[in-house]
């Protein structure tokens, strides 16, 4: 009877155990192996699966629980089936992980590495499901349970996914703290193999955590590294393969450093890694550096500390900003002991320094305050006298490029916060020690005199030395060519990134000197010019002989794409003509030519949506003669479609008919898009003509469209009656309305005759309501001139307040302002007097937001600002934001933009922004608020 049963337990036991799945092979999903295994659990039959099939099945659940359909989860312990499963097997199944080890343990099987795996994972899922219903006591009963299990594989493996998730919910229980955490990471720290860096930075993160040495934690992590690194220079210790990820194999390979952070990364590889394939100067410095610290004999306090402190350094390298004290290296009693410590707090502060370092600014004091700075310089100038002293009298035999590393990033602090004096003390001393004249020739010893050179001459252009002289000093240094066009480069590459201005200057002198800047540094600089929206000199870096077609398409790529996105504000049209042909020069020669053709292409797009479409059109057909095949048919319809969209229907059917040879099975869809825009424009006449080649089904399409019937012109409301509806009862629903329409039916003398009955009836606020929907009208009326419209409305308001005691309020000052900025007569200048004008009659602002040239002797005092003689009243009454600030801004914003001030529209921005944060619900639901004693800034 049990025949069938065990026929169905040797193929789950093929399907979890065989390597590969043929076409003949079972398999099962996850619904049906859960099903199958409780019904042989209700059924007293688990007996008949041994130890290895339920680990299969435990893992099998596992990594189901913690993959998906696209992601599976192939890391440690892994399942090889998931691939085998179908989408609806990837669930959560930890009740099945925590049944089968329950089942396993009842029936004497011994738990297996990987069974204890997934059943810490099991209970820290059932942990974190616990902390979030806030059930703490039942949380820490399944900590408790998973950390016994991680106790039991803990040394099996240094792979990151054993040790996280128990350390993840370790750092989440309240009631644990960070010595728990502390001691087992010291644990698997003073385990031999290679450390990954996702343990690493949670080693650093809770070395930072420490109070101190005297912590018992802190020391346990001190003795841990000190262990780990004496079995290394034992040579007992040996690489773990299985704790590298296999993404990560070649993590040791790295190119030479060029800074004190690819120093500390050294030392860091040397505790973490032991490890190292080439690089065997960079190898032996770091191990007997390390040695000498952590490896040499010597229990004494100050020591302990020392070492400790050296841990610290370099877990400081990870973070931006921590605080830390420690003891003074001077209190080593061992000399060589005692200056490894110093070169190893040398590297580490240099590197923590340099993490500070923003690349966008060019020295420390453009951010951060005098006092700072200073701060900063005091550490450094201290910093450098101990290096120089302690390091030196030990005796290292560190590598040149080594020594010139450190120096080069003292040089470099120098520089950024600008500190002549430590910039001449060690440019000095690396004359007095003979770094230049090193005669070993290695990659390495080059590289670091060039880091060398580089950061000299940075620095000292930086401190405020002219070009000429800095290179001078320079070359009294090294005359190695490659080595000064190295340090012209960087420095000139540098200057891009904030000052391009500056950075064609530092060229132009280079090459007088004779010295030839790279064509990397020159592409840069002409990219660095587009970015910051120079059109200047596009023709000189586009056709420099320097630069290769590379990087002369990036150059050109740098400008095409700042034309597509500013358009003729950037560049204009004829110089993008010149651009563009010089990339079509390109497209044959450039090793990526998909870039160049994207944007020459978007070029193309936005000298049609901007009117110079005779000029794209011949672009068009430049390019096409040169390179037809490059030219896509996905390109041809986007551009086609562009002149359909601006109404170029003769372009558009020249471009139709020039490209039926080139792509003619696109021609009908083609042909179908031309008439329908033809037939809802003004062209209906060229669809009334189609070509006799024209098959049958877009023929009957095309004569549907002419068939259906056009659509009436709604028709006039009639107005005549208007004044007539405002009836002897005073309605000002029916007023305003009435004088909306005639309004908007351009019938402003009936308007005024509405208005004076609505005089006699209404309420003062009313008649101001009214009486501004008039003056609105006249500004916006589109039959008019700019200038009979400004005439009308300072006529108008003269009527009205003079005959009909019209007091006006902020919409009406809003509306003379609109008035004036209408005039084609105005610049950029004279709005931006009006717009500061406004700041002074009460609109919310600061001093920093009034925008520069307002004073100007053509724009009058605030008291005297008019329209047509009108002059703009002076009120007093609370200034709403939604009725009055925002309306009037949203004008100053939309004129600045048609003047080409940027600069001015996005000040005005910023002050709506800033007047508009903390107030989304009241602008959700429509709620106005009074912003007339409100500063901003």
């Amino acid at each position: 009877m049990n025949a069938p049963h065990l026929l169905s337990v040797e193929k789950l036991r093929a399907f979890l155990h065989a390597p590969a799945l043929d076409g003949g092979s079972s398999r099962f999903s996850a619904r049906h192996i859960r099903h199958r295994y409780l019904y042989w659990k209700r059924e007293g039959r688990l007996g008949h699966i041994n130890s290895n099939d339920m680990t299969s099945l435990i893992c099998l659940f596992g990594s189901l629980s913690v993959s998906s359909p696209t992601e599976h989860y192939t890391s440690l312990h892994g399942h090889r089936r998931l691939g085998d499963m179908p989408e609806s097997s990837f669930d959560s199944h930890w009740d099945m992980v925590l049944g089968i080890c329950s089942d396993k343990r009842w029936l004497r099987h011994p738990l297996s590495i990987s069974d204890q795996y997934w059943l810490m994972r099991a209970r820290l899922v059932r942990f974190q499901e616990h902390m979030e219903h806030n059930d703490t006591r039942k949380a820490e009963q399944y900590l408790v349970a998973a950390e016994k299990c991680y106790l039991a594989i803990r040394t099996s493996s240094l792979h990151p996914d054993l040790h996280l998730p128990y350390y993840t919910a370790l750092r989440a229980a309240s009631s644990r703290n960070t010595s728990d955490l502390a001691t087992h990471l010291a644990a698997i720290v003073a385990l031999p193999g290679y450390l990954h860096p996702s343990l690493r930075d949670l080693t650093y993160q809770t070395i930072l955590e420490q109070d101190g040495v005297k912590s018992r934690t802190a020391q346990e992590l001190l003795h841990a590294v000190v262990e780990r690194t004496s079995k290394q220079q034992s040579g007992t210790s040996s690489l773990q393969g299985d704790s590298i990820p296999a993404g990560e194999r070649g993590i040791s390979i790295r190119p030479i450093p060029t800074s004190a952070a690819g120093l500390t990364m050294a030392l860091e590889r040397t505790i973490f890694a032991n490890s190292w394939i080439g690089q065997k100067e960079l190898r032996d410095w770091s191990t007997t550096l390390t040695g000498r610290i952590f490896a040499m004999g010597g229990d004494d306090v100050h020591l302990t500390d020392l070492r400790w402190n050296c841990l610290v350094l370099l877990a400081l390298v990870r973070t931006r900003s921590s605080d830390w004290n420690g003891q003074s290296v001077e209190g080593a009693k061992d000399p060589v002991q005692r200056a490894a410590i110093m070169e190893w707090q040398t590297v580490c502060i240099l590197a923590s320094v340099e993490n500070l370092l923003d690349p966008s600014i060019s020295s420390a004091a453009d951010a951060l305050p005098e006092e700072v700075v200073e701060g900063f310089c005091g550490v450094l100038r201290k910093l450098w006298h101990d290096w120089t002293t302690i390091a030196a009298s030990g005796g290292s035999s560190r590598p040149h490029y080594v020594t010139c590393l450190i120096y080069a990033s003292f040089l470099r602090l120098a520089g950024y916060f600008k500190d002549k004096t430590l910039f001449d003390a060690c440019r000095h001393h690396c004359t007095v020690v003979d770094l230049w004249l090193h005669s070993k020739s290695s990659s390495g010893s080059f590289s670091g005199r060039l880091a060398l050179a580089s950061e000299q001459l940075y620095a000292a252009l930086l401190c405020g030395t002219f070009f000429e002289r800095a290179l001078v000093d320079l070359v009294l240094c090294t005359t190695n060519m490659d080595i000064l066009r190295g340090a012209v480069d960087t420095a000139v590459v540098r200057y891009s990134r904030y000052d391009p201005d500056h950075a064609q200057e530092l060229l132009a002198w280079a090459t007088h000197r004779g010295i030839t800047p790279s064509g990397k540094a020159i592409a840069r600089v002409g990219v660095a010019l587009a970015l910051h929206g120079d059109s200047t000199y596009v023709d000189r870096y586009i056709t420099d002989t320097r630069l290769s077609h590379d990087e002369r398409a990036q150059v050109i790529v740098a400008y095409l794409r700042m034309f597509a996105t500013h358009g003729h504000s950037f560049m204009r049209p004829g110089m993008v003509a010149d651009v563009v042909s010089k990339a079509a020069e390109l497209l044959g020669d450039a090793s990526t030519p998909q870039p160049l053709l994207k944007w020459i292409w978007s070029t193309l797009l936005v000298l049609v949506r901007q009117g110079y479409v005779t000029l794209a059109m011949s672009l068009v057909t430049d390019l096409a003669s040169k390179h037809p095949a490059r030219i896509s048919q996905a390109a041809y319809t986007e551009l086609f479609r562009a002149l359909l969209r601006h109404r170029h229907f003769k372009l558009a059917r020249r471009l139709m008919v020039r490209c039926a040879t080139i792509h003619p099975a696109m021609v009908d869809s083609w042909k179908a898009s031309a008439f329908s825009h033809f037939l809802r424009g003004d062209a209906a006449w060229i669809a009334r003509t189609p070509n006799g080649s024209i098959r049958r089904p877009l023929r009957i399409a095309v004569s549907a469209l002419r068939r259906r019937p056009q659509v009436q012109k709604r028709k006039g409301l009639s107005t005549i009656r208007l004044p007539a509806t405002y009836g002897s009862t005073s309605d000002h629903v029916a007023a305003q309305r009435a004088l909306q329409l005639l309004v908007r039916a351009g019938r402003f003398h009936a308007a005024k005759k509405l208005y004076e009955r609505i005089c006699r009836q209404e309420s003062p606020g009313g008649r101001t309501f009214c009486g501004n929907i008039i003056l609105h009208g006249l500004a916006c009326q589109a039959s008019r001139t700019v200038r009979q419209r400004v005439r009308a409305v300072a006529h108008t308001y003269r009527i009205l307040t003079a005959q009909y005691d019209f007091t006006p309020d902020r919409v009406t000052v809003n509306i003379l302002f609109k008035t004036l900025l209408q005039s084609k007569d105005l610049d950029a200048e004279q709005a931006r007097g009006l717009f500061n004008a406004a700041l002074r009659m009460g609109y919310p602002g600061s001093e920093g937001d009034a925008a520069e040239g307002g004073e100007d002797a053509a724009i009058q005092p605030p008291d005297l600002l008019s329209v047509e003689g009108v002059e703009i009243p002076q009120l007093e009454s609370p200034i709403m934001y939604l009725r009055h600030v925002r309306p009037l801004f949203r004008t100053f914003i939309k004129t600045f933009y048609l003047l080409d001030d940027v600069e001015a529209a996005r000040r005005v921005i910023g002050i709506l922004k800033r007047l508009e944060a903390g107030k989304a619900w009241r602008l959700a639901k429509g709620k106005d608020w009074v912003v007339s004693e409100e500063r901003v800034g």
